[in-house]
């Protein structure tokens, strides 16, 4: 068993690092990996990605306790997915989704790690893969599937309130985090280009989580070398390409930090937020082996309400400058 390691910048006596004092420990940077895949015979499978047989819903599909007893205990669901819209009954059936996956972070960080356990096993020839029909919307799925080895011709569009009877079904249950499972997507994404470039991800296009005071930020951030960027403006290629490239990066929580599973060893983030509402960049720059910096912001006056999801940010430019001085140090 072993620790996360503390931000390069934590300090015991600041009640600001508080959320990184009793973390859990865990297996997530050894060998050992326990996970499962399950083959289900004739089951179907909704738009939500959520595996049913009848009146019986197959907890491992759905995000929650909580959804599955929804499901379970309650017949709107089944009524919504009384017919099948098509029928596999002689085909294999790869689910790696999820109802959150369609968020940029959990593709990468739960979708396409259920892809590399199927991998692992052989499975991904000869199968199918099932994706609800929104997913074609989403720039960063058929890229980055096309890098697993994925073919167009392999994935089955499912839309709206429609599910899909198949003969057999993989469905892979495994751990939110490990090591071995992240840097093999980072080697499977990223372009091998050296690192060098020191990059300021920007949400002022966003209403939720941007920097009030982004001009002050942006033209400090400058003075230190770095360069402004929107991501959601930038392609998935243009990302990866970017972000392998990127020695330093500072970013407000969100989506955009992400993008660390393109960034090489020993490479260094900054992240901005008015509370964490969870760890799970921290815990993701961990186990890619990427020197992690955290500043707590206060709320903006523009903050309809004071939720580290939702609120604005306010930030402390001499902290940030002692953060931006040791970062580069």
């Amino acid at each position: 068993m072993k620790n996360y390691p503390k931000p390069i910048n934590f300090d015991a006596t600041n009640s600001d690092f508080d959320i990184f004092k009793n973390l859990p420990e865990g297996n997530y940077f050894e060998g050992y990996f326990k996970s499962e895949i399950k083959f289900l015979k004739n089951v179907r499978i909704s738009t939500s990605s959520v595996v049913f047989n009848y009146f019986k819903i197959f907890r491992d599909s759905c995000i929650s306790e909580e959804n599955y007893q929804k499901y379970q205990n309650g017949f709107r669901f089944f009524f919504k997915f009384i017919f099948p819209k098509f029928n596999f009954s002689k085909k294999r059936f790869l689910l790696i989704t999820d109802e959150w996956t369609s968020n940029y972070y959990h593709w990468h960080v739960f979708a396409l790690k259920k892809l590399l356990i199927l991998k692992e096993k052989n499975l991904l020839e000869n199968s199918l893969l099932f994706l609800p029909k929104k997913y074609q919307k989403y720039p960063f799925v058929l890229p980055s599937l096309a890098k697993f080895g994925i073919k167009k011709e392999q994935i089955i569009f499912l839309c709206r309130k429609s599910n899909i009877k198949t003969k057999e079904l993989a469905l892979v249950n495994a751990p939110k985090q490990h090591q071995q499972y992240f840097e093999q997507i980072r080697k499977t994404l990223r372009n091998d280009f050296e690192a060098n470039k020191k990059i300021y991800v920007s949400r002022e296009d966003q209403v939720l989580r941007f920097i009030e005071n982004e001009q002050e930020v942006s033209d400090l951030l400058a003075q230190y070398g770095f360069k402004k960027i929107i991501a959601e403006k930038l392609s998935y290629a243009e990302q990866i390409a970017i972000f392998s490239k990127t020695k330093y990066l500072v970013s407000p929580h969100g989506a955009g930090l992400t993008n660390t599973f393109f960034m090489p060893e020993n490479s260094t983030i900054l992240e901005l937020a008015t509370e964490l509402p969870t760890a799970d960049y921290y815990k993701l720059s961990a186990l890619l082996r990427i020197k992690y910096f955290y500043q707590k912001c206060d709320f903006g006056s523009r903050s309809k309400i004071k939720d580290p999801h939702h609120g604005s940010l306010l930030v402390n430019l001499e902290k940030l400058e002692k953060n931006l001085k040791l970062m580069l140090a």
